[in-house]
């Protein structure tokens, strides 16, 4: 029985049939054809950076977040004599202005 599932499963990726794959896969597992179709359009999501200088996290991760932003943050050195608050974002990386991918990681800088 399985092996006519993974024959009828394999005949349909190879022959381009995403309906033949998907009905060979059982509930759970969902088809190759139908995760790759998943995961490619959600990796084309993009937003604008916003200018998040002068902010503190607390208040930049949720502007982020409402853009669509679901990726990680990552913390660069601190700057010393920065014109920003104490403690706020001092610089980041992407700039503001550039393309960001909801998944990308952004890298913050935080004022001393």
């Amino acid at each position: 029985m399985l092996e006519k599932l993974f024959a009828l499963m394999v005949a349909g990726v190879v022959a381009g049939g995403a309906a033949v794959a998907t009905a060979a896969c059982s509930a759970d597992r969902p088809s190759p054809a139908a995760t790759a179709s998943t995961t490619s359009a959600a990796a084309h999501h993009s937003f604008v950076m916003p200018d998040l200088r002068g902010m503190y996290w607390t208040d930049a991760e949720p502007r982020l977040r409402a853009d669509g932003w679901v990726g990680v943050l990552s913390k660069g050195p601190d700057i010393a004599n920065s014109p920003y608050p104490l403690h706020s974002i001092a610089a980041q990386q992407p700039t503001p202005g550039q393309p960001v991918q909801t998944d990308g990681e952004i890298e913050v800088q935080f004022a001393v």
